[in-house]
């Protein structure tokens, strides 16, 4: 079973780009993840880049075949099943970020603020 999750890069004018992330939404999965792979605000673009994921892993990779990538490579939904409308979205702030991610049923959210992450637990 999937436990999802919303990754978010709060931007200079205080909006944020967001994406969504399907599997593994615990601080051990891609919490863990983001803090170890994700530190460097270059590599969290190109991360939000990628739009909405199915698999967070600690390279970006390539284009692969949905299903039969690099176990460590990032599987995204655009970039890798061709699926339309997955591109990264761009929030008036955190509380509408918020919003958004409670409407998906994500269970967990990261804010990236430049620096370093923050987790927040929906409950």
């Amino acid at each position: 079973m999937a436990t999802r999750s919303f990754i978010g890069r709060l931007n200079t004018d205080v909006s944020v780009t967001g994406i969504y992330c399907h599997y593994d939404g615990y601080p051990e999965g891609v919490g863990k993840v983001l803090s170890e792979h994700y530190t460097d605000p270059d590599k969290v673009d190109n991360l939000m880049s990628l739009g909405d994921l199915s698999v967070l892993g600690p390279e970006l990779g390539e284009k692969h075949t949905f299903g039969e990538g690099v176990e460590a490579w990032t599987v995204a939904y655009g970039r890798d099943r061709g699926d339309a409308d997955s591109a990264a979205r761009t929030y008036s702030g955190s509380v509408e970020f918020m919003a958004a991610a409670r409407e998906a049923s994500a269970a967990h959210v990261y804010l990236f603020n430049g620096k370093s992450w923050r987790h927040t637990a929906i409950r």
